[in-house]
């Protein structure tokens, strides 16, 4: 009987599928726009996240299923909750206002990584849209560098 057992076991072991619903990784980074004297939109994987410029900003940003997504409002959870493992896509448009002398810094920190994934800035006197795509997981890779954008 004891036999009969294992192998069944064994057996339910190796047919079992691999789940499709086991939990991604947790991803954990912070989106601060330093927007005086300038207007800024900015948009993570299609979704506006909120950020409008004009001063200093700073939000966290988690993957769609991070363990606090439960616990946040249909409000947070729509705003914050925009990350995905691996590729996201980060689209930037911003305007300088006219007299303004301000410069334009945009940075994001993730956890697991040693320095910021993204740090963008602007000096110039107009505007611009720029879609930046950045990989990110939950650990940074061992050949990982700062995507810095002048």
């Amino acid at each position: 009987m004891r036999k009969i057992l294992l192998l069944a076991a064994s057996l339910a072991m190796i047919a079992a599928p691999l789940r499709a619903d086991a939990a991604e990784p947790e991803i954990n980074a912070a989106l601060s726009v330093m927007g005086y004297g300038h207007t800024v939109k900015i948009t993570v994987n299609g979704v506006d996240v909120g950020i409008t410029g004009g001063s200093s900003q700073s939000m966290r940003l988690f993957n769609k299923g991070h363990p606090f997504a439960a616990k946040a409002s249909p409000q947070v959870r729509a705003r914050n909750f925009v990350l995905v493992p691996g590729e996201n896509e980060f689209v930037i448009e911003y305007a300088r206002a006219p007299n303004s002398r301000d410069r334009l810094e945009i940075t994001l920190d993730a956890e697991g990584y040693p320095k910021p994934l993204l740090v963008f800035t602007d000096s110039g006197a107009g505007g611009d849209r720029r879609v930046i795509k950045l990989k990110i997981e939950s650990k940074a890779p061992a050949d990982f560098r700062p995507l810095v954008i002048n």
